[in-house]
């Protein structure tokens, strides 16, 4: 159920979660306006009142929090991968001083490699099954190549560090990469926003029924607050296959380059 609302568009995700809230709280309005008597509706309203601000609090933390640390979850994740789309052109302008066949050798894994992570690399984390990326075994290949490369004779001490330091940070930007795809939203903490979030409506109906009806629009101005910020936290929680994912333009504008052969000494662009 939650997979599913994570990987749902932005839109309809809005429409659901704005028509279900709106849903669940006419059904508290017609129940409070049923079951509470004159007095009894100005009994419940006072109460309701008192309690307002300590509900909206608390739905105002939980919610603020969770959003704040899916955003932030979701800013790392694109930040990881312009670590690894720079450790990538490290390696690719370190193999241009290469000689012709080791430069294409690992240019050309390194551009398989890229090609796999912009073809199958978000869909495979975003179902959770990261071990059948096609990127896996590119990936395996293009290690092969640098480390054989690497220990030829003629490359210096320098050079062959260079390109070990390249191949590592693109190697470990894809391990952290898989393990933000492994963690997902806080279920319990996103219930409680949701019951929290409940209760604050049902408290702004009681309010709203007690001081009559022209005041009704300050409760569905809280019911929208409520839609709105549950609506935050679902979208932006799955960076790989949810509303908000993490752009996978630095690779295909990299491999782009590879491909037109912009960091091979002997390919002129014209």
């Amino acid at each position: 159920m939650m997979n599913s609302l994570v990987s749902m568009n932005v839109w309809v995700l809005v429409a659901l979660i704005t028509a279900l809230t709106l849903l669940v709280s006419g059904a508290m309005a017609f129940a409070f306006a049923r079951l509470l008597g004159g007095e009894e509706r100005e009994k419940a309203g006072n109460t309701a009142a008192a309690y307002m601000t300590a509900l909206g609090s608390l739905f105002a933390i939980l919610t603020g929090f969770l959003i704040n640390s899916e955003y932030s979850t979701l800013r790392d994740t694109q930040r990881i991968v312009g670590m690894e789309i720079a450790g990538a052109s490290r390696l690719a302008y370190a193999s241009a001083s290469l000689p012709a066949a080791d430069a294409e050798l690992v240019q050309d894994s390194l551009t398989r490699y890229l090609e796999n992570v912009q073809a199958g690399e978000w869909q495979a984390l975003g179902t959770g099954s990261a071990t059948r990326s096609p990127a896996i075994d590119s990936l395996r290949a293009l290690e092969r190549s640098v480390s054989t490369i690497a220990s030829r004779a003629y490359l210096n001490d320098t050079e062959a560090s260079s390109i070990a330091r390249a191949i590592e940070s693109v190697t470990s930007a894809r391990r952290q990469r898989v393990v933000i795809a492994s963690q997902s939203l806080p279920i319990a903490l996103f219930a409680l926003s949701v019951i929290a979030g409940i209760a604050l409506v049902a408290n702004a109906l009681l309010v709203s029924v007690r001081a009559g009806p022209r005041y009704s629009l300050v409760a569905l101005g809280i019911i929208l607050v409520v839609a709105l910020d549950l609506v935050a936290i679902l979208a932006i929680s799955a960076p790989f296959r949810g509303a908000f994912q993490v752009d996978i333009a630095p690779v295909t504008e990299l491999v782009n380059e590879l491909r037109a052969g912009q960091y091979l000494d002997w390919v002129r662009i014209r």
